[in-house]
Order: structure tokens, then sequence, then C-alpha cells
């Protein structure tokens, strides 16, 4: 169910690369049909195992990239659990899935910064120095706006998580918040300009055939005492900072942009410990959009169930 919510508002799932792994065995194709009471919206989304998928909102034809815009969601799984020791591709596309929901004018731009990558890597490979100078120019433009994107929506998300500290008060808990810096990492050495950087790193980047630095580098560290964090965190905190973070991020689209994005979260107990999960109850209860959860326990009480307003329960070996 949560992967069908997830494909909803992406047209992919969060949980494989591959979509057709999805199809039932000895299936040739599924498909999706869900309505938005809000909007009156009913979207229909189909995948052969040969075929691209086919996404129909009030059946007319659209791309998957307006999903996210129609039916914006924040998820929270597995790989989310380990997001300060994950690559830092999927820190950026997380960032980035946000700013695509908040921002109308950023996929434009993410698309051109990544055509216009492509070419620059298309050049190296063949060793044309005399026409990479003019794509420096526009690589570093258009990096430049991309960035300045990501870096205003790390501030904010940044300001949010500072709000979700004093409010919870983790420290009760844990004692590395006093003690961790967030850091955006704009992909090339600030000092310099992109261009600048681009025009230096030219032998390098000539004898990688691939552009070494910029913004597809771009990251958000996390460190304690100058140290990165990851080497010094348990799992269960790594897990509770990363559900925090993304949490972070879902305040964003709330408060400064007036997104109502549905927030979905895969075994939500799994790994945490019982005062970890109550600071995760307690981050719940401050959540003003729709949260949907799966968990293979009952581990909500009535008595914590009676401070949400709505909490429906479905058990799926039953179908209630």
């Amino acid at each position: 169910m949560l992967e069908a919510v997830f494909i909803f508002s992406s047209g992919k799932s969060f949980k494989s690369s591959n979509l057709s792994s999805l199809i039932k065995h000895k299936k040739d194709d599924f498909y999706l049909k869900g309505f938005d009471s809000k909007k009156g919206y009913i979207v229909e989304v189909e995948k052969n195992q040969n075929k691209p998928i086919s996404v129909k909102l009030n059946n007319n034809k659209i791309v998957t990239s307006r999903l996210i815009k129609e039916f914006p969601c924040t998820p929270i799984h597995n790989n989310t659990f380990s997001f300060t020791d994950a690559p830092p591709d999927f820190r950026r596309k997380l960032l980035d899935r946000s700013i695509f929901i908040a921002e109308q004018a950023f996929s434009s731009s993410w698309f051109s910064f990544y055509r216009t990558l492509k070419q620059r890597n298309a050049l190296l490979k063949d060793n044309r120095i005399s026409d990479i100078y003019a794509w420096n120019q526009k690589l570093s433009d258009e990096g430049k706006v991309l960035t300045d994107y990501r870096k205003d929506f790390f501030d904010k998300t940044i300001l949010e998580f500072n709000n979700l500290l004093e409010i919870l008060e983790p420290n009760n808990v844990f004692d590395f918040f006093d003690l961790i810096s967030i850091e955006f990492y704009k992909g090339w050495d600030s000092i310099k300009s992109l261009k600048e950087t681009l025009e230096n790193n030219l032998q390098k980047d000539l004898q990688r055939k691939t552009t070494t630095q910029g913004p597809h580098k771009a990251d958000i560290k996390f460190l304690i005492n100058n140290e990165d964090a990851r080497q010094i965190l348990s799992r269960g905190e790594q897990k509770f900072f990363s559900i925090l973070w993304s949490c972070a991020q879902h305040e964003v689209l709330k408060r400064l942009y007036e997104i109502e994005a549905t927030l979905i979260i895969d075994d939500i107990k799994s790994e945490l410990d019982e005062r970890v999960f109550g600071l995760f109850v307690e981050l719940l209860k401050l959540n003003k959009n729709q949260v949907i959860f799966s968990c293979i326990e009952d581990c909500f009480s009535s008595k914590i169930t009676d401070k949400f307003n709505e909490f429906k329960k479905f058990h799926v070996e039953q179908l209630r």
C-alpha cells in the first residue's frame, strides 16, 4: 500500500529502481487507481512488463514528473534511515525532491544543468578542448541557479530542524545534538567561482573524462567536533537523526510553502527502542499533514491513539 501511495506521487518505487519488479509473479502488468477527495482528481497508473509506465490524470495522459506536484509526499523508509551513512547522491536526491515540490521553476533549472553537464562530459571524452571553454560558462551559470535553490531550501530546513529540537528536547535521550553541525557543500571549493573551478580542473577532468567538481557533487555534511558523524553515531542514533531531518524538510513544505504533502513511513518501529520510539511519536504529533505508515506489530496503544485526531487502522491479513 505504501508503494502504491509513493507511485502516485512519483511514478517510482521507493524499494526498487526497477518498477517491473512490483508486478506479481506470472502477471503481465499492474494497475493502480486513486482518488484525491480534496481536488476531485482521479489518477490511474499502469505498468506493463514490456512497456513504459502509463499515467492518466482525470483520463488524460500526463508525464510522471507532474505527479510529484499533484500528489506530493515525503517518504521515510530503510534507505532514509541510513541518511548520514548513505552516498552523497542519495542526500542530494532527497533535497532535490523537496525542492521539486516547492519551487515551480526548479525542475527546468535542474534539467538544464544536467543536460549541459552531459554535453561537457561528452566533450571531455572526445578530448575536444576548444569547445569545452564555451560550455564552462553555460555550466557555471546554470550551476549557480541550481545551487542557490539548494542552499535556500537547506537553510530553511536547518531552521525547522532546530525548531523541532527545541520542542522535542531529544537531548534527554541523545547527547550528540549539542555537538553536531550540519553544512551544505556546494560540490566545489566555496572560495572559487564554479567557472574558475571548471577551468582549473580541466586537465584532471580530461584525464578522468568527466567533470569532477560542481553541483552534481553537492552534499549535506554532518559533523561532530569536526569528525564525520557516521563514524561516531550508533545505528539507532543515525536512524533518529535521519527521521528528524526528513521531517524538518517536510515541515518546510507545510509551513513555508503551504504544501500538504503526505508523510509515508515504512515499518515505523523498525530498530527503534522504546525511548527513541517515544520521541518519534512526539514528532508525529507535530505533523499537521496526513501520515500513512506500516508496522508489523501493534505498537500504538489506545492511550497513544487518543492523542491523534484521526487514527485509522488497516489490518492487511484480515483486509480491514
